[in-house]
């Protein structure tokens, strides 16, 4: 018989619940980034999309965790998805689940929440960043080192001449992600220095390589 899942488990198994609680899974690792660091991140990539912000203000992602805590310990909470409980269990450690929720929804609501450091002052950690630019990482990882002799120009304007003529799904969103990051950093020296421990297959050449290509199939494409 097939298993009937309440619309809210698809927020704890891949919505903004689950994302916070494995967070605070991660920090607790051995040398991971504490959870106050990766929270800013988690905020940082919220407020970086307006339609993330306007869908799911912080206010908003505070009062799913709270009703969560408020649920925590009875039997409706029982039926939740074991694998998502499980996760709850180790992010909270030692401290009761539902104090730990409570915590969590007050540093959410916490003007501090919403008040992102800089990159040079918080660096983009891995999962930040490829949750933020997943189609950059994609089409650079692609792109020739130059060991086969081949030209990097004409191999970028292949790789996104791939996609025509739907150019209005991934190349659109790759050219906004290029842009986005070009602006980000004022050297190049800078994005490489950003980009090198997370996505190494990002750099500044690779990037005007790509934004080029972009420039140029717009042109002769539509």
């Amino acid at each position: 018989m097939r298993q009937v899942t309440e619309p809210i488990d698809a927020v704890l198994t891949s919505g903004v619940l689950a994302r916070l609680v494995d967070l605070a899974v991660a920090s607790r690792n051995p040398g991971a980034a504490p959870l106050e660091d990766e929270l800013q991140r988690f905020s940082r990539l919220m407020q970086d999309s307006h339609t993330i912000a306007w869908v799911m203000p912080f206010d908003a992602v505070a009062s799913l965790v709270e009703g969560l805590a408020d649920e925590y310990g009875t039997e409706r909470f029982s039926t939740r998805p074991a694998a998502f409980r499980d996760r709850l269990a180790r992010a909270a450690g030692d401290e009761p689940a539902d104090a730990f929720l409570r915590s969590l929804a007050e540093l959410v609501r916490d003007p501090w929440f919403g008040d992102c450091p800089d990159y040079d002052e918080l660096p983009l950690s891995q999962w930040e960043a490829l949750a933020r630019f997943d189609v950059v990482n994609e089409f650079a990882s692609q792109l020739p080192t130059g060991e086969y002799d081949r030209d990097p120009e004409a191999e970028a304007r292949e790789l996104v001449a791939m996609d025509h003529p739907d150019c209005h799904g991934r190349i659109a969103d790759l050219a906004g992600q290029l842009q986005r990051i070009l602006y980000m950093f004022r050297s190049p020296a800078e994005l490489d220095e950003a980009f090198a421990p997370v996505m190494p297959s990002v750099t500044s050449a690779r990037l005007r390589l790509l934004l080029d290509a972009v420039h140029a199939h717009f042109a002769e494409q539509h």
